[in-house]
């Protein structure tokens, strides 16, 4: 608590109430819906600062908030795009409530707290800010705080997107996608990147059929468990042809500094060359980041069977989770499962398309603002462009014209991506003494776009 109220007493006004409105957002639990509960209180907010706003819902308590800050219009609109809703925490281990905020040994551990709520609260309070000042900016800044990202998007920017589209209309778009690494002592900042395209989230079903039966009279012939788990063991060997894409290159050049050998040389090697050779490959696959970057990858996240213990199942399902490099298609990831699996017994099939975008231009003023937002707060530190390993909802923003770009909010560390401290992950948590300078940093990018040359 002694740390965080010095880090209270230093804060600017906008830092101090980007954390109030990241406090309440945290206790509100999103992970099953519900993100106009959430949303409520901010809107009230919005109301007092006399900002245009309005939460719409595409399903009941499914709501997205929209609120736009006019400015004189001599550029077009800049939108500050975050989520609202956060991933289950059912069978994680927490050691702390996961929606109710808490400070120990100097980190703030709540679900969402990275993902993706830390940016929501400080787009709120950067936008607010820009609401209560007397000049205005060359741009109106638009705010949207969506549901469902987690999902796919479908109950927020997709829907946004396709039927309130002149609501978030903008020229750019910032949104999660970056990242802000510190040291692992948390005494620096350490690097910066800039996400401009993504991977594609697809999901595949994997079916197998049975005769059903009572358990005490097993089948002799086939079973359709053992001929799905022989499958599975079969995409869990698949190894996706390894490259270097230009959108990743920079990002795993900045890897490379932050590794150790053999890692760092193999990651160094293929960024210069562009190329990927078998014996770097052998190195860069051992490790889940790094490895993440240069292929498509694809990995069994759901099982089901029968219905209970005694009952032989009629049928044995998989949900296999593929993110597909940019530059292929779901199509062929279908094809090289199935060859994979060589058994027609195992019926494949896609599951719901959520959405494909194009990469976002690396060159143009979100690259130049956050050079200069990250030269004036920190230094020389590295920035590099990236490509990212998770879906956002930028894709949809990227589909209907919207140049958007991936930032990060709340500087962490690698240390805590690999121990699952971080998106997702049981013990969500972000450093308190670097949660204001996340504010400040998206606040430093915000005002350099949207302020007149």
């Amino acid at each position: 608590m002694f740390l965080a109220l010095i880090a209270a007493l230093a804060a600017s006004p906008v830092e101090a109430e980007a954390r109030q409105i990241l406090d309440e957002i945290l206790r509100v639990d999103t992970s099953h819906g519900n993100e106009t509960a959430a949303l409520q209180p901010l809107l009230v907010r919005f109301q007092r600062a006399g900002v245009r706003a309005q939460i719409l819902e595409s399903a009941p308590g499914r709501g997205n908030l929209v609120a736009r800050v006019p400015g004189t219009g001599a550029m077009r609109p800049l939108l500050l795009l975050a989520h609202i809703d956060v991933v289950p925490i059912e069978g994680q281990p927490w050691t702390v409530p996961p929606f109710q905020p808490t400070e120990k040994d100097g980190y703030l551990y709540a679900r969402g707290v990275n993902d993706d709520k830390a940016m929501a609260a400080a787009f709120t309070a950067i936008a607010l800010e820009a609401a209560r000042t007397p000049q205005k900016l060359s741009r109106d800044l638009i705010v949207a705080l969506t549901a469902g990202e987690e999902t796919g998007g479908l109950a927020g920017a997709y829907w946004l997107a396709r039927n309130h589209r002149d609501l978030i209309d903008a020229e750019l778009a910032l949104n999660e996608g970056g990242g802000l690494t510190v040291t692992p002592d948390l005494s620096r900042m350490e690097s910066v990147e800039i996400g401009v395209a993504e991977k594609t989230f697809q999901s595949y079903s994997l079916i197998v059929k049975g005769k059903g039966g009572h358990s005490s009279m097993p089948p002799t012939n086939s079973d359709p468990v053992v001929t799905l788990a022989r499958a599975l063991q079969r995409v869990g060997e698949l190894r996706f042809p390894a490259k270097v894409l230009p959108e990743a290159r920079e990002g795993i050049a900045l890897r490379a500094l932050h590794e150790k050998p053999p890692l760092s040389d193999a990651l160094k090697h293929v960024a210069q060359a562009g190329t990927v050779s078998p014996e770097d490959d052998a190195v860069i696959g051992k490790d889940q980041l790094a490895n993440a970057q240069i292929r498509t990858t694809c990995v069994t996240t759901m099982l089901k069977a029968a219905p209970q213990d005694n009952v032989l199942p009629t049928t044995a399902e998989a949900t296999v989770n593929c993110r597909i490099l940019p530059d292929e298609t779901r199509e062929q990831t279908q094809a090289r499962l199935a060859q994979a699996i060589g058994d027609p017994a195992v019926e494949l099939k896609p599951l719901e398309d959520i959405g494909f975008a194009k990469p976002s231009p690396i060159s143009g003023p979100v690259n130049e603002a956050v050079h200069g937002a990250v030269r004036a707060l920190w230094g020389e530190v590295p920035v590099s462009h990236a490509m990212g390993t998770g879906a956002t909802d930028s894709r949809h923003l990227r589909a209907i014209g919207i140049q958007s770009y991936g930032l990060g909010g709340a500087p962490g560390t690698l240390e805590d991506a690999r121990a699952g401290r971080a998106l997702h992950g049981a013990d969500e948590r972000r450093p308190i003494r670097w949660l204001g300078e996340g504010v400040r940093f998206l606040r430093e990018v915000t005002l350099r776009l949207a302020r007149s040359p």
